[in-house]
């Protein structure tokens, strides 16, 4: 199969690539990889990340004109609408749902939905505009979680636990996000979780339920574990609550990344999306039970019908954890190196150290997941020895930063 592949995720297109398809590359600037024209691509062309969907199309229909296409695929949720307009314009089959990633990607609408079917929920309202943020906070009650309606990555989340958190929380959103639109949600106590799932057609496989670990204050994650440490009861009861929030949604055909928290009045849904975990979470799955994630998905990604390769169960059969390295200061220290990454690679335990900060990087607060510096993957017999391991060895590692004083405090000669 000749396949157009539209954004990133380049594990999936390494796996389409192996599965013997040729590969051809749409990719905006910001996303470009300096390593994409040695990839296993026929040809890449980069778009500037402002060009609109008839630039898009229109080097697609240029590309296939010359050698036509097979299938288009996508992977990440910021290229879906532009997948579906090339596949519209080219007439070339591609197996994402712009309708489903409309109703997980808008927050209120998701939470309607699920109302209106009686999945249990939260206290939620939307906002838009600074006005009307004190009535939506009055209605739900404090502590409560303030988030762009259709944001990722932790950008903008905040929590409020009195009126004098507010400014901060707007100050954290920005003005547009706020006159857009942003959820106001109850605070959801208890354990966070996430649920890998992949839908062939109607039918939801679950893959793994991984335990979460997120900063108090940023909600940026720190680490992710699996398999979640649950007893039969509540794995139970996480699985079934998904299923059904899935059902609901319509997901079909598709991966899924749902992320929930267990209260004391059960499984409680944070949000959903149509698409693989980030955070290194499918590497994890592979090592803990191996299923390859991104292999199933770049195969659904052209229509293939991946049934006969999931196992029913699918079972773990050791724990793996990822930890992140998350130093946080001002931008006037700039990153000279990382020490010690060599010995922490050698530590058994270890499956993989990644640097997502090179030299030069500015040390930066950490407020959302591009913020963190590195992360260290790690096996084990167990999960809690995993994640004991993986944490240990990021607190191995040294970062070594330099500092120079902001322009407006040096002196002149």
């Amino acid at each position: 199969m000749r396949v157009l592949v539209v954004g990133t995720n380049r594990m999936c297109h390494d796996r389409l690539h192996a599965q013997g398809h040729e590969l051809v590359l749409l990719v905006p600037r910001g996303r470009a990889s300096p390593q994409d024209p040695a990839g296993p691509y026929r040809h890449v062309v980069v778009l500037d990340d402002e060009a609109d969907t008839g630039l898009w199309t229109g080097v697609a229909q240029v590309l296939h004109a010359a050698a036509p296409f097979d299938a288009v695929a996508a992977f990440n949720e910021h290229t879906y609408r532009i997948v579906r307009a090339v596949s519209d314009r080219l007439g070339v089959p591609t197996v994402v749902d712009v309708e489903l990633f409309e109703r997980v990607l808008d927050k209120s609408r998701t939470r309607e939905i699920l109302d209106k079917h009686g999945v249990p929920g939260c206290r939620h309202r939307l906002a838009r505009g600074r006005e009307s943020l004190p009535a939506a906070i009055r209605a739900v009650g404090l502590p409560c979680i303030v988030k762009p309606v259709d944001g990722e990555a932790s950008a903008g989340v905040a929590r409020i636990d009195s009126p004098a958190d507010v400014d901060a929380a707007l100050l954290r959103l920005g003005e547009e996000q706020v006159e857009r639109g942003v959820m106001v949600e109850e605070f959801l106590v208890g354990a966070e979780f996430s649920v890998e799932a992949v839908s062939v057609g109607t039918r939801h496989h679950v893959l793994a339920i991984t335990r979460k670990f997120r900063d108090d204050r940023t909600f940026v994650e720190r680490g992710h574990l699996v398999p979640a440490p649950l007893d039969a009861a509540d794995e139970e009861a996480v699985t079934r609550y998904v299923e059904r929030v899935l059902d609901v949604l319509g997901f079909h055909d598709c991966p899924s990344h749902t992320e929930i928290v267990l209260t004391d009045r059960g499984p409680r849904i944070i949000e959903t999306h149509n698409r693989i975990g980030g955070d290194a979470i499918m590497d994890l799955v592979e090592l803990a039970t191996g299923v390859d994630v991104h292999d199933l998905v770049a195969r659904q990604s052209i229509g293939e019908d991946v049934s006969a390769l999931l196992p029913e169960p699918v079972t773990a059969h050791r724990g793996a954890a990822v930890w992140y390295a998350d130093p946080s200061g001002p931008p006037t220290n700039t990153l000279v190196e990382v020490q010690e990454v060599e010995r922490v690679r050698r530590l058994p335990s270890v499956h993989r150290v990644d640097l997502l900060k090179q030299p030069g990087s500015p040390q930066t607060a950490v407020l959302q997941s591009g913020d963190r510096s590195a992360r260290v993957l790690t096996t084990a017999d167990t999960p809690a020895e995993a994640l004991r391991h993986a944490q240990e060895a990021v607190r191995t590692l040294r970062f070594v930063y330099s500092w120079s004083a902001p322009a407006t405090d040096r002196g002149t000669v």
